[in-house]
């Protein structure tokens, strides 16, 4: 029987831990939190400062999060292994120190880091260093699981509803209120990127990026009378150990190829960035060309073009 996600992620971030000498990681960021927990926090408006989300403890290979609910609680964690919100230091302090193994840490991994954080940790675990741990997050999530590339996959079938929405109504004045409404339905709110509807004549351009169940999806490009555009020559060129220069020679106009899984991720290439990136077989990209956008995932054989449109619209 295959082991559920959530625990393959734990582990995989455990493994990274080990290779470092971590003793703990403490994470910060919504989708790092995600993916080492399996647990989604609530949304929130704007901007905040670093706050410990999540504590991984490679000892004994438990994953603590910051909630004060248990709703979500995925199957590698226990409601004890929950910390409840505060915005007092000291009692997020004591939280901290009363998980096992974290004041006894002596190598402390994160992936952002405050003034007041490390003045916390030179009080609960004094003998710690703390160190940066954003390349490590990046890392892990670098190469997908099959059922990653699943859900992205699925996340990109519902950004197809709302681009068919907007295509079945071309004299609607508000096109993006209509996709979102139809997106809703096909089981998403949360956007990944800016929704972008532009008719110029026949032609109507169209990029929608959702999330769903923590993983992004989407798609753009040029439709004529429903029918989009053909796929770049690039969309091909991303197979396995293809490179920068590859990529580049492929192209024909502005271009952009990034990961692509909980967000924006690693690795990212452009005309200015990337020289010394090498495509992997399981990387999940998406890859711009002018206003053409695909998600796909590389292979060692021919690009899986997962925003392909799905048979049932």
């Amino acid at each position: 029987m295959t082991e559920p996600l959530s625990f393959r992620r734990r582990d995989r971030v455990l493994e990274a831990m080990a290779a470092r000498g971590l003793d703990t990681l403490v994470l910060g960021r919504a989708d790092n939190t995600f993916y080492a927990s399996g647990m989604r926090g609530l949304w929130t408006a704007g901007t905040r400062p670093f706050g410990a989300g999540c504590v991984v403890i490679a000892e004994t290979g438990r994953t603590h999060v910051l909630s004060t609910s248990d709703a979500g609680l995925p199957e590698t964690m226990t409601k004890e292994d929950l910390y409840s919100l505060t915005w007092n230091p000291q009692v997020m302090a004591g939280h901290l120190a009363a998980i096992d193994g974290f004041a006894e840490s002596t190598l402390i991994g994160v992936d952002e880091v405050s003034p007041s954080f490390e003045r916390a940790m030179a009080r609960i675990a004094p003998r710690a260093d703390i160190v940066p741990a954003d390349d490590l997050m990046a890392e892990v999530r670098r190469i997908k699981f099959d059922e990653e590339i699943e859900r992205v996959e699925a996340a990109c079938a519902v950004a197809w509803s709302g681009v068919e929405a907007v295509l079945q109504t071309p004299g609607n004045p508000n096109p993006i209120g209509t996709a979102i409404v139809a997106m809703a339905k096909a089981g998403t709110t949360v956007p990944a990127s800016t929704p972008t509807v532009l008719r110029r004549g026949d032609e109507t351009i169209i990029d929608l990026g959702v999330l769903l169940d923590g993983y992004e999806g989407g798609l753009g490009g040029t439709f004529v009378y429903g029918q989009r555009q053909a796929t770049p020559p690039i969309v091909d060129a991303c197979r396995s150990g293809a490179n920068h220069a590859d990529l580049a020679n492929a192209a024909a106009g502005p271009w952009l190829v990034r990961g692509l899984g909980m967000g924006f991720e690693n690795p990212v290439l452009d005309p200015g960035h990337g020289h010394g990136e090498v495509l992997e077989s399981g990387m999940v990209l998406s890859v711009s060309h002018r206003d053409h956008r695909d998600v796909i995932a590389v292979t060692d054989g021919p690009p899986r073009i997962l925003s392909t449109r799905p048979a049932s619209l």
